[in-house]
């Protein structure tokens, strides 16, 4: 009947009310919806089979304002990762409205990889490159080259970072920036590690990212000199642990390989050009949205003999702003290390697009009212989902999702999942509603067409580079007439992310899927779950410290095969 429950306690006697106790806390879990009813289940069975003394030294924690330090302290105590790195950042003061120096945690990618690296010493598989994307592959050979190495072992690297909801109404989103190892494969491709986070509340616009990236830029240094440093990223002299270890060879050396995120935090961390600029819409070349030159998807398109290279680029984002990113002192940095995102630019930008468009032509196929039409569309989705065992469905379809009353063109609003398992259906929904023998109808047709072919090559076993680039420029070809039957694009508008999806294809040597960021996504989502706050000082310094602190307390060093 209270919002809140506290901690079950008795007054009774210890030892009769023990179990008691436990049986009313892991219900109170439950009910609260704080863990699942298996996790649940799987508690109560061990509370029947367990050895108090595997848990007596966590149960002697003090029940006080200090329960969270002291039980953490302990569950961290036999993790063998490095400590992390304390600096002091631009921050927003949310009580003065003003920006101001203060400290956040960091955990720097050399000690992290020298840390992992000494542990999988013993394992060949670890080293071995073979799951590492083309693309990645050939940005380190030739990093290897520029920067003399020779027969030396590098591990590529991998950042990530994005904004992730924390609350349920999305009003605060938390900053997060992971690291991976690209080349590792199977089972473990999807582990992530995190090097800091804090709410985008924290964030002093683009000050506090750059001095963030300035630490990571001066870790990813050391990383590729293979030694640990003496001096700290502002040149201040290291001091404990730290200054023991100046000098010393790392247990490995790496280079930054891959960049993933959307193309939101490109823009606002690394300042590439943004879809609404009008003289540059686009990071790979020249295209503009002056003269439409991004709506030409031909073999001939003029944007095509103009591609940007990496200085070219570099150059742009100084006229504009005065400034890069620091990640760009990275050693052997080139601006094609940012992975362009299938998630973001077809799921939810193309497929979304064209799904909404052709919901909208086909509603106006059906009769009746428009409670009717969508009644009638969204049984057929049902029908298609019954017989495909689709994973991710539509829970309703209602007309805001088609398009709203604000919006220019119609783009079906779902989440990215929904919308990739909606493909399949193309086909089947032009068959069955146009009917009729117009050009609309048979170019999105044969439209839809294309754009399941395109995401047939998302398999690595069916991949195929020609193919995937011929499809889509068809794809984008039959898009780009069907934007002129409406004046202003308001139906079948063509977006600079059409324009993108081109590049992403063209420029694939492997598979979209190999770097797309659902792993990502699902990786940010469990920091959000730990960075939700439970009480304590809303500081950039106090959340950095539990996400990392948690997240590490709760893991082992990965070990890729057998001791």
């Amino acid at each position: 009947m209270l919002s809140k429950n506290a901690v079950y306690e008795s007054h009774a006697s210890k030892h009769d009310f023990a179990g008691r106790r436990l049986r009313e806390n892991v219900a109170d879990l439950f009910l609260s919806g704080s863990v699942s009813a298996k996790r649940a289940r799987s508690l109560y069975a061990d509370s029947q089979q367990h050895d108090p003394r595997e848990s007596a030294e966590l149960a002697q924690v003090a029940d006080s304002s200090h329960a969270h330090r002291d039980l953490l302290r302990k569950l961290k105590k036999d993790k063998k990762w490095p400590g992390v790195f304390c600096t002091k950042v631009p921050l927003w003061n949310r009580k003065t409205c003003a920006a101001e120096t203060g400290p956040i945690e960091i955990m720097l990618p050399h000690e992290l990889v020298s840390c992992i690296a000494l542990w999988n010493n013993h394992d060949d598989s670890f080293w071995k490159l073979d799951s590492l994307r083309a693309a990645c592959s050939q940005h380190l050979d030739n990093v290897s080259k520029e920067l003399g190495f020779r027969d030396e072992r590098l591990l590529p690297i991998g950042l990530w970072l994005d904004g992730v909801p924390v609350k349920y109404d999305r009003s605060e989103s938390l900053e997060v920036v992971t690291m991976n190892f690209p080349h590792v494969g199977g089972d473990l491709a999807s582990m992530r590690f995190p090097l800091t986070a804090l709410y985008k509340g924290h964030c002093a616009k683009t000050s506090t990212l750059d001095a963030i990236m300035h630490v990571l830029a001066w870790s990813l240094t050391c990383l590729a000199e293979g030694v640990f440093p003496k001096y700290g990223p502002h040149g201040e002299e290291l001091k404990g642990k730290r200054a023991k270890l100046a000098g010393r060879s790392l247990h490995a050396k790496g280079i930054l390989v891959e960049v993933r995120g959307d193309w939101a935090a490109f823009k606002s961390v690394f300042r590439l050009p943004a879809w609404s600029q009008t003289d540059a819409c686009c990071y790979r070349c020249q295209a503009n949205k002056t003269n439409l030159s991004f709506m030409d998807a031909s073999s001939t398109a003029p944007w095509r003999q103009l591609p940007l290279t990496h200085w070219e680029l570099v150059g742009r984002i100084f006229a504009a702003h005065g400034s890069c990113s620091p990640l760009f002192a990275c050693p052997g940095f080139r601006t094609d290390v940012f992975a362009i995102d299938w998630l973001h630019c077809v799921d939810q930008g193309v497929a979304a697009d064209y799904l909404g468009s052709l919901m909208h032509t086909i509603l106006k196929e059906i009769p009746g009212s428009p409670t009717e039409k969508l009644a009638c569309l969204f049984k057929h989705v049902q029908d298609f989902y019954r017989r495909s065992n689709a994973e991710s469905r539509l829970d309703n379809l209602t007309a805001g999702m088609i398009k709203k009353q604000n919006a220019a063109s119609p783009k079906l609003r779902c989440k990215a999942g929904e919308a990739r398992c909606l493909i399949p259906w193309i086909s089947e929904a032009c068959e069955h509603f146009l009917t009729g023998d117009t050009a609309e109808h048979r170019a999105a047709t044969d439209a839809g067409k294309y754009l399941q072919e395109c995401y047939s090559h998302l398999s690595p076993a069916r991949f195929d580079r020609n193919k995937l680039a011929a499809a889509c420029r068809k794809f984008l070809l039959l898009y780009a007439s069907l934007a002129t039957l409406y004046s202003n694009q308001s139906v079948w508008r063509f977006k600079p992310k059409h324009h993108l999806f081109l590049h992403l294809c063209e420029e694939s040597l492997d598979s979209p899927s190999l770097h797309w960021n659902y792993r990502d996504e699902d990786f940010g989502g469990s920091l959000a779950h730990i960075g939700e706050r439970r009480g304590g000082a809303n500081t950039a310094n106090v959340l950095s410290h539990i996400v990392l602190q948690m997240f590490y307390a709760k893991h082992q060093i990965p070990i890729f095969g057998p001791l």
